[in-house]
């Protein structure tokens, strides 16, 4: 599940939560990878973050990234979602913050058809992972639009345009700092990958080149969803499993060929991956937190990199 959000004239586009349950709990997994697993204080010392830099990241129910937020000065806890364009979106499920009201918008899915109405909202003030930020433009809305699951809201990295970041699911750490990538990083153990300009109306979210089953397409990253997908023209010849369930068709031992290095993936869902337009490959597929979450994942929009290192 995908959604978008239009306001005035930009496309906010949000990452979703998908539904748990037993049919749907099978999610995509890394069957290979050739880099060297790293330790959480190896990847500190080799990006040059602090330990002043860190913060909690914690993990949603269905394995999102999450991270303390400050709205007007009050505490809530947001999704962190490299697919939500601009601003930030709050759900009725929140608890209360100061807040004044703007225009009310319409929500469409990626496909562009209409989910339902949000309204506008601004604050003050809101703190994402030691930066302050005055006078923001968000959405208010009803979870159930985005869910199955209640939720409070999701920030994106708009709030990340002059500052990287680095996420650490497994050690429950985000790094934030506004050096520079280091010059040099040991090949064995990260993966530096450019990432390709989206379409001006889709803001900062993260797409790269990539082969995907041997043929050149766009691969598109997104912490906010929680499962991964392969579209279907890109899944001849791949060993196939039927499963019932909402997805019926997974694909396995995938080949993703990211900078020259080979990875294989299992249980990657087969579906239509509608977006993307405007890219001289096609989106062929989407990486979500199920896979993301096997790697230490470094994103400097500034430079246009994102760098992978395998988590220990």
């Amino acid at each position: 599940m995908k959604f978008a959000f239009m306001a005035l004239s930009a496309m906010y586009s949000w990452g979703a939560l998908c539904p748990v349950s037993t049919a749907q709990a099978i999610k995509a997994s890394v069957a290979s990878a050739p880099l060297k697993p790293t330790s959480s204080s190896q990847w500190l010392r080799d990006l040059g973050y602090r330990e002043t830099q860190l913060y909690p990241l914690s993990l949603s129910g269905t394995g999102c990234p999450s991270v303390d937020v400050e709205l007007a000065g009050v505490k809530e806890t947001l999704l962190l979602d490299t697919g939500m364009a601009r601003g930030f979106l709050v759900t009725d499920h929140a608890p209360p913050f100061p807040h004044r009201l703007e225009q009310a918008d319409d929500e469409l899915n990626a496909d562009g058809s209409h989910r339902g109405r949000s309204q506008g909202l601004r604050v003050e003030t809101i703190s994402v992972l030691g930066e302050t930020f005055k006078d923001r433009g968000g959405a208010l809305a009803d979870w159930k639009m985005f869910s199955s699951s209640p939720f409070d809201g999701a920030v994106g990295l708009d709030f990340f345009l002059g500052r990287r970041i680095s996420l650490d699911y497994h050690a429950g750490k985000a790094g934030v700092t506004t050096a520079a990538l280091p010059r040099k990083l040991a090949r064995e153990r990260y993966l530096c990958l450019d990432l390709v300009d989206p379409p001006a109306e889709q803001g900062h979210i993260l797409y790269t080149r990539a082969k995907v089953n041997h043929r050149d397409a766009i691969v598109y990253l997104d912490t906010g969803y929680n499962v991964s997908f392969i579209d279907p023209s890109f899944a001849e010849g791949l060993e196939r499993v039927e499963r019932p369930s909402k997805f019926k068709v997974f694909r396995q031992r995938v080949p993703v060929e990211l900078a020259g290095r080979t990875f294989l993936l299992d249980d990657l869902r087969e579906s239509p991956i509608e977006r993307g337009g405007g890219f001289d490959q096609p989106v062929a597929l989407t990486l979500g937190s199920d896979v993301l979450s096997r790697f230490i994942v470094t994103i400097d929009v500034r430079a246009k990199k994102l760098i992978l290192a395998l988590a220990q």
